[in-house]
C-alpha cells in the first residue's frame, strides 16, 4: 500500500482505495461471505492504514484535500532508495523498523466492555470492535468483533479493551488491545506434580481442581503493534486479578499458549509464568499451560 501512495504522489483518498480494492480482488482473490462484505471489510481496513499513516506522519493531507508523502515519509524513503534504486527495492524489514522507531504519542485507558457500551452508542461500539485485527489469530479478531458481547451477557468471562484517548475521534475508539478474565477450575493430575509444586498450589489430598483466575484471551491490535508494548496487557489483567484476590481469596492465574509458538511461551515466561502441564486438546492443538503464584508477588 506505501508503493501505490508514492506511486500517486498526489491523490484524493478516495480513488486510490478504489484502486487498492480493485487490485486486492484481482490479485488475492479475497472472498469472504459475498461481494458487498468483502468489499467493505478491505475499505475498513485501508481506513484504518491510512489513518495509522497520518498518526505516525509518513502521510498526510495537503490544503488542497489530496494525500501527499510528508517530509519525514521523504525522508525514510531516501534513505531506503539510495543511488539508482527503485521503489520496488523498499525492503519490509526497513518500513517495520520505521513504523517500530516511530514514537506515537498514546494515552491508554482500560475499560471494561460494559463500560464501553455504557458511554458510547450501539454503532460506534461496533464500529471500534470491527477495528480489531489479529492476523496471527484469526480465533482473538473473531471473539472481539463477533462474540465478546454474547460472552459477557452470559458471564463467562470479563472482557477489558485497552483504548487510545489521544488519537481517538467521535467516529472511532482507537484500540489497542484487549484481555478477558474468567474464574476457571485449572485440573491437575498430582501423581504428576512435584512436592514444591503441590505445596505452591495449597493442594490438599486427592484435590483435583483448583478454583483459579484465568485469562483467557489476551492480544493486541495489528495496526498498534509497532507502538504498544504486549507487556503493558498483562500488567493490567493481573491488576484486577490481585483486586479479586483482596476480595476473594486466592493466588493462581493462569493461561495457556500453543507448545509450537516459542516466541509467545517465551514472552509468558519473562513475565513470571511457569510452566506446568501440556495437553492435546479438542481442535487438535497441543497447549501449554502457564502458571503465575501471586502469593509470592
Amino acid at each position: 500500500m506505501i508503493k501505490d501512495i508514492c506511486r500517486s504522489e498526489r491523490c484524493r483518498y478516495s480513488d486510490l482505495e478504489a484502486k487498492l480494492v480493485k487490485d486486492f480482488k484481482v490479485q488475492i482473490g479475497f472472498r469472504q461471505e459475498g461481494p458487498g462484505d468483502e468489499i467493505f471489510e478491505f475499505k475498513e481496513e485501508i481506513y484504518w492504514v491510512f489513518k495509522y499513516l497520518k498518526m505516525i506522519r509518513f502521510i498526510q493531507d495537503g490544503p488542497d484535500g489530496l494525500i501527499c508523502i510528508s517530509s519525514e515519509g521523504i525522508e525514510f524513503l531516501n534513505s531506503q532508495l539510495p543511488g539508482e534504486s527503485k521503489l520496488e527495492d523498499i525492503d519490509l524489514a526497513g518500513i517495520k523498523d520505521y513504523f517500530n522507531s516511530f514514537e506515537l504519542e498514546l494515552d491508554p485507558i482500560v475499560v471494561s466492555y460494559k463500560q464501553l457500551t455504557e458511554f458510547a452508542d450501539k454503532d460506534k461500539v461496533n464500529r471500534t470492535l470491527s477495528s480489531f485485527y489479529c492476523s496471527k489469530d484469526p480465533d482473538i479478531q473473531d471473539f472481539v468483533r463477533c462474540s465478546m458481547d454474547k460472552f459477557d451477557d452470559k458471564s463467562i468471562c470479563r472482557s477489558y479493551l485497552i483504548l487510545d484517548r489521544k488519537n481517538s475521534d467521535d467516529e472511532n475508539f482507537c484500540v489497542l488491545g484487549f484481555f478477558a478474565l474468567a474464574l476457571k477450575i485449572l485440573r491437575v493430575d498430582q501423581s504428576k506434580l512435584s512436592r514444591k509444586q503441590k505445596k505452591d498450589m495449597n493442594l490438599l489430598r486427592e484435590q483435583e481442581g483448583i478454583p483459579s483466575y484465568f485469562i483467557a484471551q489476551l492480544g493486541k491490535n495489528d495496526i498498534f503493534k509497532y507502538n504498544f508494548k504486549g507487556k503493558y496487557l498483562l500488567d493490567e489483567a493481573v491488576n484486577i486479578v490481585y483486586d479479586c484476590i483482596g476480595l476473594l481469596g486466592g493466588t493462581i492465574v493462569w493461561l495457556e499458549a500453543n507448545k509450537e509458538a516459542d516466541s509467545v511461551v517465551k514472552f509468558y515466561k519473562d513475565y513470571g509464568f511457569i510452566e506446568l502441564q501440556s495437553e492435546l486438546q479438542e481442535d487438535g492443538v497441543k497447549r501449554m499451560q502457564l502458571v503465575k503464584y501471586l502469593n509470592r508477588e
